[in-house]
């Protein structure tokens, strides 16, 4: 196989910091980047999510995609992630 698994995910939000908060909290992930991809840019957070997976956050001004909420499955292209937990254990841990 030439891939070696999910490597990053970029997503829309319009509130970065909530998005944050939940990942480190709940799965323990860290912050590798938190600010403009380029000068003027959006604002880029890329949050670790496990060895060699992240997702890439921007949080866009003007940009109104992440209001438009809609139920499970009626979500468009993108309707969830799925992380692999590191063990049972892990994964109850999260839930």
């Amino acid at each position: 196989m030439l891939t070696q698994g999910l490597d990053h995910v970029a997503v829309i939000t319009n509130d970065s910091d909530r998005l944050q908060a939940f990942y480190i909290e709940m799965f323990g992930a860290t912050v590798e980047f938190d600010g403009e991809e380029f000068p003027g840019g959006p604002r880029m957070t890329v949050i670790n999510v496990g060895p060699a997976t992240e997702l890439n956050v921007f949080e866009i001004d003007g940009n109104n995609q992440a209001d438009h909420q809609t139920p499970m499955f009626g979500r468009g292209r993108l309707d969830h992630i799925g992380l692999h937990a590191a063990s049972l254990e892990d994964f109850g841990e999260i839930r």
